[in-house]
């Protein structure tokens, strides 16, 4: 069996596959964003946001990866432009700027905008392990292959010995291989295997 523990639930599995999310996400107290650029390295934070996105849906947003994009466009954002697949392909003083723009983010992040001239974080969420997950993932007898996506996840996992497992893991895991059959890193935005 092939075990993906991602947030969102994948849009495409295999037949031997099953989805047990690791993280839950809640919203946290937020500011209403001003009329200006977005940048959205993730889905959720337009997932948390309090306010009638409406008001913002003809403004530009800057994303990563396609299916990010894709989900920005179905919700009706109308200027967005993909910057490539990782966080480290935004360049915020790229010519012409990207600033001003409001990053919208949650608790978690591969990179933080936070700290540049002319952007405006807003964190609209925090995440933490759903343990109910964890345990049953611990509990389970023949994983063939588990994906992981995030580094917390990970090590609350890795308090178990998974030796016949495969662990397909996001650049920013660090594994003990000593826990595992094989561990391999992947990008998360490329198709299921």
């Amino acid at each position: 069996m092939k075990l993906y523990t991602q947030i969102n639930q994948p849009s495409s599995m295999p037949k031997d596959a099953m989805w047990l999310p690791c993280l839950k996400t809640s919203t946290v107290q937020h500011r209403k964003a001003w009329k200006q650029s977005l940048l959205v390295t993730h889905f959720d934070p337009i997932k948390h946001y309090e306010y009638d996105i409406v008001e913002l849906l003809n403004q530009k947003v800057y994303c990563i990866g396609s299916r990010t994009y894709d989900r920005l466009v179905n919700v009706g954002f109308t200027k967005v432009k993909m910057l490539g697949s990782y966080a480290d392909d935004i360049k915020i003083q790229s010519t012409p700027a990207l600033t001003p723009c409001t990053w919208l983010h949650g608790d978690k992040f591969a990179r933080d905008f936070s700290n540049y001239t002319g952007v405006t974080a807003i964190q609209t969420y925090q995440s933490s392990l759903d343990e109910t997950s964890l345990q049953r993932i611990r509990s389970l007898q023949k994983i063939r292959s588990l994906y992981v996506y995030s580094s917390r996840v990970l090590e609350a996992l890795e308090v178990t010995d998974f030796t016949q497992t495969k662990l397909f893991h996001t650049e920013s895991c660090k594994p003990n291989a000593d826990k595992w059959l094989e561990t391999h890193s992947f990008y998360p935005g490329n198709e299921l295997d």
